[in-house]
């Protein structure tokens, strides 16, 4: 193993353990779970000089296919070479298992720990410790753990405190749980996997294992260093406004503590009772990079036509933009849209997620729409609409319907118990007024 140059030394790390050598993966089994059933899909391997992988579809597979990536890694037979960029080196329905942002942080945080080297990994060193816990239905063999945990109660402020400390590079934190509990989740924003009883209201961590009876899977996100203060109630009212959008979300609450913690959550849509679902989000079906403005919602819309063949996830996709562009969602990069494949090899788009406030970067939508990220206003909108074989007349109704309940943000905010003061100063950017006496919800709440 590389030794560690003493110059690129984090300050938290003088004092550790010497470095550990670190035996590479160099090839994994890909299995998927899917409608209660394991599947071998195929081979993955590294090749260390050329820093990419390359993947095999198995021969059972083949002969009963299921399109997992119709795209970019259509089931075929030989062996199919992953683009160098922009997933370095790996596939795009691949790179779609990794985790990104907080998961890739608490990973690299735990290899510290252990006194790994962790900038040497290669995506498949990562898959490997992915294993068979990550988001969607994908399972990598065999997989490298740091020893499995149990499904045991935990305390969502402690967890919140830990995760802070993360944040700030503080080495006392205890990342074991955080890690183990990630899921192989994406974003920045702090998040645990748990389970869930909503008729005791207990909760557990999720670390793969199987839950105890009577508990759900549920993702619970904790407040990044960037965050505004009450980010959970936000995120929470956000999900009633887009839901009385018409925009398909997964169910959503808020989980309040005793100590007055109060954390947005959201119920997986990548999991059943029995079973998993197979997700890939744009930017994976594409191979198009998520960091960077890489593709646009007309390319957004061309692809929900072109894998579900269904008008109405073209339209439910479109409603989804003009949510974004009226309620200011400008972090709508090509991983915050994803598809849900069905057992049968039909597509859906997966109920939307990551849905607040956001500047975006450089004051810019990740996705433009019809060429413009800073400002897109209804002539953007109906141009996306006429590409997408929306009529100007539908396009109006669903923006007029979209603006309306935008424009009640304070009844979603009452019902979520966000601060006046919070309440106002999104009012004023969505709708352009000052305070105004907020409505009873009684006969106003979102269904």
């Amino acid at each position: 193993m590389t030794k560690r140059p003493t110059s690129r030394k984090r300050p938290q790390e003088a004092g550790t353990h010497p470095v550990r050598s670190l035996t590479h993966v160099e090839r994994l089994e890909v299995r998927i779970d899917i409608d209660g059933e394991t599947r071998l899909v195929g081979k993955l391997a590294w090749k260390a000089t050329e820093r990419r992988a390359y993947f095999e579809y198995h021969r059972d597979f083949l002969a009963a296919p299921l399109p997992l990536s119709p795209f970019r890694l259509p089931v075929a037979f030989g062996v199919k070479a992953a683009p160098y960029e922009p997933f370095e080196g790996l596939h795009g329905l691949f790179n779609d298992s990794l985790p990104d942002g907080w998961g890739r942080k608490l990973l690299d945080r735990r290899l510290q720990k252990e006194g790994y080297y962790y900038l040497v990994l290669s995506p498949l060193d990562r898959l490997a410790f992915v294993g068979e816990t990550g988001m969607g239905a994908l399972r990598y063999i065999p997989e490298r753990t740091f020893g499995h945990s149990s499904a045991k109660e935990i305390d969502l402020d402690w967890l919140a405190d830990q995760a802070e400390l993360v944040q700030q590079e503080i080495s006392a934190a205890d990342v074991d749980l955080l890690q183990a509990a990630q899921g192989g989740s994406g974003g920045v924003r702090p998040k645990v996997m748990v389970g869930l009883n909503a008729n005791t209201n207990r909760i557990v961590a999720d670390v793969g294992q199987p839950l105890p009876p009577g508990f759900e899977q549920w993702i619970v996100k904790f407040r990044s260093t960037e965050d505004p203060r009450e980010i959970g109630a936000e995120e929470f009212a956000y999900s009633l406004m887009a839901r009385d959008a018409g925009v398909d979300i997964p169910e959503t609450r808020i989980i309040a503590t005793k100590n007055g913690g109060r954390y947005f959550a959201a119920k997986r849509f990548d999991r059943t009772a029995t079973s998993r679902n197979h997700i890939q989000t744009a930017s994976g079906l594409l191979e198009a990079n998520h960091r960077i403005p890489s593709i646009e919602y007309g390319t957004l819309l061309k692809l929900t036509h072109v894998l579900t063949r269904d008008a109405r996830a073209v339209r439910q996709m479109f409603r989804r933009m003009v949510f974004n562009v009226l309620a200011r969602n400008r972090d709508d990069h090509a991983k915050n849209h994803a598809f849900l494949m069905d057992p049968d090899g039909l597509w859906h788009p997966t109920p939307a997620y990551d849905l607040t406030f956001s500047t975006g970067p450089g004051g810019e939508h990740n996705l433009a729409v019809a060429g413009e990220g800073r400002a897109p206003g209804l002539l953007h909108i109906l141009k996306v609409a006429s590409d997408a074989a929306i009529s100007q007349s539908e396009a109006e109704a669903i923006v007029d319907h979209v603006r309306s309940v935008v424009n009640r943000w304070p009844q979603f905010a009452e019902v979520a118990d966000l601060s006046e003061q919070r309440t106002a100063e999104l009012d004023s950017i969505l709708n352009g007024r000052k305070p105004q006496p907020q409505a009873s919800i009684a006969a106003a709440s979102p269904h």
